[in-house]
């Protein structure tokens, strides 16, 4: 594992890998046909099971490795800050769904159920749930730390979490109480119920976990059910909205194998800096793929034609960044020379 200036870029490449696939998942969903590529379903299903648990592990991490393990009065507004953003990117992903494919009307009538979150847009509900999970972590912050410092009441309360999936999802008509805990009104990431993936990524960092049998064994054990949950039921999937145990404990082994995949790409880096920097940048890559998905006019990819088609996309946002991010010639030179003052001045403070 390699940490540059605080920040370990393994979970970078984790997050770049969970990019790709939210993006070509996305791209498969709305310009092919699952009739015509029988592989289609398989892909889409597959990145669906990882990718959401997968990103809410990574920030649970990141939040450790940022956050947790600082004053709370040094980090709760940049903590703060951090939910209000994606929050906002959930509104501008939402708005764009709406008018573009549900051809909506750009007015207040559409606008503000969005808003109070009454409103949850397809291929955008994933923003307002990651923004709940980080506002939660900062209103549970002391707790959340001191929880992580007690392993086994740590792991109790994470297996204690998962029970919440077997809740009577249909008595929750409140849309906004649906965000939190499920609900058969609406399509949602109920922040409780993928709660313990976020308390699991603080673990990890906290205490730097890598590859270790008992956790190989653990996590094979919540795939090995979701497998068998498959078989026994002629490969029909278990519910994913709301979320089933199975749904939620399915992915735990690929994830695992994605983690320990990521300290391997941090060792190489090498020709990976593409990947690296969509896992630095993730909120800016969804929202601006999804708004470029949503404003394309229908055309038709098989799983290669979507793939390459995704990477291309992919290019483009982050031609985009590096074109709003490269600091102008004049202000860089002005910088040095500043800089190179500082020092002088400094001297001349210290000798006066």
């Amino acid at each position: 594992m390699i940490v540059i200036n605080g920040r370990d870029h393994s979970v970078d490449y984790f997050k770049g890998l969970l990019v790709i696939g939210m993006v070509y998942t996305h791209v498969l969903q709305f310009f092919s046909d699952a009739s015509i590529f029988l592989s289609i379903p398989y892909i889409t299903q597959f990145f669906n099971l990882i990718t959401f648990s997968g990103f809410v592990f990574c920030f649970g991490y990141v939040c450790q490795l940022a956050y947790y393990c600082k004053p709370f009065r040094s980090v709760y507004k940049k903590m703060f800050m951090t939910g209000l953003k994606t929050l906002l990117a959930f509104y501008l992903s939402g708005i764009a769904f709406q008018v573009y494919v549900g051809n909506q009307p750009l007015d207040i009538n559409t606008i503000m159920p969005i808003l109070v979150l009454q409103v949850i847009p397809g291929w955008s509900e994933f923003l307002v749930s990651f923004s709940l999970i980080i506002l939660l972590g900062l209103a549970l912050f002391h707790s959340f730390r001191w929880m992580s410092n007690r392993p086994i009441l740590f792991w109790v309360v994470c297996s204690l979490l998962l029970l919440t999936t077997w809740i009577d999802y249909s008595k929750v008509t409140i849309p906004q109480l649906g965000l939190l805990i499920g609900t058969t009104e609406t399509i949602t990431f109920p922040v409780v119920q993928y709660l313990p993936f976020y308390l699991i990524g603080i673990y990890f960092a906290k205490y730097r976990i890598g590859f270790r049998w008992k956790y190989l064994w653990i996590s094979s054990v919540g795939t090995i059910l979701f497998i068998y949950y498959l078989l026994t039921r002629d490969m029909q999937l278990p519910d994913r909205f709301p979320p089933s145990i199975f749904w939620i404990i399915g992915p735990t082994l690929i994830l695992y194998i994605y983690y320990l995949f990521s300290k391997v790409l941090d060792r190489w880096q090498k020709g990976l800096g593409f990947l690296r920097m969509m896992g630095e940048n993730v909120l800016v890559y969804l929202l601006l793929s999804n708004m470029f998905i949503f404003s394309l006019d229908s055309f038709f990819v098989g799983p290669w034609q979507g793939f390459f088609f995704s990477l291309m996309l992919l290019l483009v946002i982050t031609y985009l960044i590096k074109l709003t991010s490269r600091v102008p010639k004049n202000h860089s030179s002005l910088k040095m020379m500043r800089n190179k003052a500082e020092p002088e001045q400094s001297a001349k403070r210290i000798t006066i």
